[in-house]
């Protein structure tokens, strides 16, 4: 069998003998043993093991693919066997049905087993169920990825042709979800055949680690969001006694991703064994108070009338009062970090990485500000900068109020702050690719700027006047052509896809597992369309 994809490097040859296979696969279990990896590891990373141990152990290249498969299976297997059977997906192909004696019925989901015992899938679901696995016979990854992007299930054991294993990785790999692949030991599209011990190894496969802590997204998003419900929020700031306090509690309450406070949480609970649910709490919500303030602030400088689907603040009671407000949040966000139970050391430290992220903001916003007021398209650096300033610090004080707090080490530290740099320059160019390529909204309000920013980049100095022409005088059409003509949309692609590789090659540094995985899942889930 050849893949489409990769036929043209290397065959996707299956040893045939079990012997073989058993070899090969005990070998790339003692080189990891004693050269510990720490998953994930791209295609290329399994390349190059692959190409060491084909030089080491002169095992031919057309196993090369095959032995790319155990390399990826040795670095996971710790991960995945500390993974409770009841968290983990098990997947069989069609293709290992009789389909001269098969009575099974299909719907959306796959094969419907009947187990009428000419094959050995229902013998493979049964354990499998048994366990505690959610169990489907089925061809594709496409319900795979539904149940990996809903967090039902943390861990996956596929069972494929070679291609279908590439398939998987492809799915498993965006969101970097711990994965065992398990080749089918015959070809063809129909009655193939399958190493039945090797399965039954990996499904059984459980060893308790307490090194090993993953960190469940769907449990931890519902964890910070539940902080924002009515009765918490009394309980933290207590029975509001001012009118100002009471429309800074209901902007609180009202919608929005809650994605910052979600990471502090995440990070906060990355590195404490015994999470402090008060003072974890009192983070979550200093770092919202902070995001509503700039919200707030945002609102009345943008002259936006409508926030989650409502009239904005500031049109509902006014600029003055609006701004009144916001300055209330800010004080508030301090107030809830120095007033915690952390040490004094500490708390500086959470007053330290909030401060200069406040400050970072307004610089940001200023620089946005003052481009609209004058009419100026930024350079692209200039652009980035901002970007920086404003939603890359937003990532940056989340991710290092909660890691500092949970007792980080400055090396991850320092880690984590150029991983907030880049996925939250990535995550800008992104809303503004979005909405150039939605409703191509309002370019004089600067929705899709970094556009602009990079088509002034790139046209000709003998046209740059037609450019700053269009933008003074709002003339979208305009704009909107000479950002097709010169391939504006496909260079900034390129920049965004330059942010993501960037952030990648961060969290290939941080050895807490649980972090690492988590922040990869997340990339995978903000930049789907692009990885």
């Amino acid at each position: 069998m050849k893949s489409k994809e990769f036929h043209s490097i290397f065959t996707l040859d299956v040893p045939t003998e079990k012997s073989k296979r058993n070899q090969i696969r005990a070998a790339i279990e003692t080189y990891f043993l004693n050269n510990v990896v720490i998953p994930p590891v791209t295609h290329d990373g399994l390349f190059r093991f692959a190409s060491l141990l084909i030089a080491a152990e002169k095992w031919e290249e057309r196993y090369r693919a095959f032995i790319m498969v155990c390399c990826g299976n040795a670095i996971w297997r710790s991960v995945v066997g500390a993974i409770p059977f009841n968290r983990r997906i098990f997947l069989l192909p069609q293709c290992l049905r009789n389909t001269t004696h098969c009575q099974a019925q299909q719907d959306e989901l796959g094969l419907l087993c009947s187990e009428c015992g000419n094959c050995s899938i229902s013998g493979f679901l049964r354990e499998a169920e048994n366990l505690g696995y959610v169990a489907l016979v089925t061809e594709g990854t496409t319900i795979t990825t539904r149940l990996i992007e809903s967090g039902k299930v943390d861990a996956v054991i596929g069972v494929g042709c070679m291609e279908v294993l590439q398939k998987m990785f492809n799915s498993v790999s965006k969101y970097s979800i711990p994965s065992i692949g398990i080749p089918l030991t015959s070809c063809g599209c129909a009655d193939t055949t399958a190493d039945s011990d090797w399965i039954k190894q990996e499904i059984y496969n459980f060893k308790e680690d307490p090194s090993i802590r993953l960190l469940n997204l769907n449990y931890l998003k519902n964890k910070s969001s539940s902080i924002f419900g009515e009765e918490q929020l009394i309980r933290m700031l207590g029975i509001t006694r001012s009118r100002t306090e009471a429309i800074a509690f209901e902007s609180l309450l009202s919608g929005g991703q809650r994605l910052r406070p979600f990471l502090t949480v995440l990070a906060y609970e990355a590195f404490v064994d015994e999470p402090d649910p008060a003072v974890l709490n009192m983070l979550a919500l200093s770092v919202e108070c902070f995001h509503k303030a700039s919200l707030i602030h945002d609102d009345i400088e943008d002259n936006d009338d409508m926030r989650y689907g409502v009239d904005t603040l500031h049109t509902h009671h006014g600029i003055a009062v609006a701004i009144n407000v916001g300055d209330y949040l800010i004080g508030e966000g301090y107030r809830l970090i120095s007033e915690s139970s952390l040490s004094s050391e500490m708390i500086r430290e959470g007053i330290k990485i909030v401060a200069r992220g406040h400050r970072s903001l307004t610089i940001g916003q200023g620089a946005e500000l003052i481009s609209i007021h004058s009419k100026e398209i930024l350079s692209l650096e200039a652009m980035l900068e901002l970007f920086e300033n404003k939603t890359a610090a937003a990532f940056k004080v989340s991710l290092l109020l909660g890691a500092t707090v949970g007792g980080a080490s400055p090396e991850t530290l320092e880690f984590l702050s150029h991983f907030s740099h880049s996925i939250g320059i990535g995550y800008q160019i992104k809303d503004d690719l979005s909405d150039y390529l939605g409703s191509k909204g309002d370019i004089a309000v600067r929705k899709f700027s970094v556009l602009l920013s990079v088509l002034k980049e790139k046209i000709p100095e003998n046209e740059m006047n037609t450019l700053l022409n269009a933008y003074k005088n709002d003339d979208y059409q305009a704009l909107y052509d000479l950002i097709e003509r010169f391939q504006v949309q496909e260079a900034t692609t390129a920049i965004l896809t330059s942010k993501i590789n960037e952030a990648k090659s961060c969290l290939e540094h941080i050895s807490n597992l649980g972090l690492k995985l988590a922040l990869y899942e997340i990339l995978g889930k903000i930049f789907k369309e692009y990885i």
